[in-house]
């Protein structure tokens, strides 16, 4: 089958699913499937719906819609302002993406503002938050980078976030490696580096464990 209707065929099935997870009343999921089949104003309306404000931002600044990601955001700091636990876990990506409305609207001096806020919660909140929240906050500070397209800005977010996950949390730190690696593929170097990571950080089997500890002990046995 050549490759265009290929696309094509996996781009209406992941239409129908949209709409199917939309009547069974599963927006996110149905949100997710919009955005599978390239259909970002579908998906946004869908986010919309389902009140998701942390993904209908970034979504809205990438539609271009300015102003309504910065007076979203701004609700959104509003009602973390009154959930202690949220505003540990979602301040920093309201802020920054706040931040990124601004900058794009050209409210330049607000937007610095509201970007240095987010730097100074950022050092403040992960010093008394959960390893698993720190690293979702600086992976905040790396989607932030996506939008600007500030390459700085990703690669800090996402080393710190792999630091802050580290072995004890080895599934989020793959997860946020492979998001890592999307945005950085065209640095062959970085990607080299963070595939020999993801293949160090890769679950093993005991026995395959074991056999290759026998097989390093071998080697050196026959050196």
């Amino acid at each position: 089958m050549p490759k265009i209707t290929l696309n094509l065929f996996k781009n209406e099935l992941w239409r129908r699913a949209a709409r199917h997870f939309a009547k069974a009343g599963h927006l996110t999921e149905s949100a997710d499937a919009w955005l599978a089949a390239g259909h970002n104003k579908q998906a946004l309306n869908t986010l919309l719906k389902a009140g998701d404000r942390a993904r209908v931002t970034p979504l809205l600044i990438r539609e271009k819609r300015y102003k309504e990601a910065a007076d979203l955001a701004r609700l959104w700091l509003e009602e973390l302002s009154l959930t202690p636990k949220r505003r540990a876990e979602e301040e920093i990506a309201a802020r920054l993406n706040l931040a990124a409305a601004l900058h794009f609207d050209r409210q330049r001096d607000q937007a610095q503002a509201a970007y240095e806020h987010a730097r100074e919660n950022l050092i403040q909140l992960n010093s008394t938050v959960t390893p698993l929240t720190e690293g979702k906050n600086w992976e905040a500070l790396a989607a932030y980078g996506v939008l600007l397209k500030r390459p700085d800005l990703i690669r800090l977010g996402y080393e710190k976030a792999l630091a802050a996950y580290g072995p004890s949390f080895n599934l989020q730190r793959l997860r946020s490696l492979g998001e890592y690696l999307e945005k950085v593929e065209d640095d062959l170097l970085l990607t080299h580096d963070l595939k020999e990571r993801r293949a160090a950080w890769q679950p093993q089997s005991s026995l395959k464990r074991e056999r290759e500890r026998l097989w390093q002990a071998l080697s050196e046995f026959t050196a």
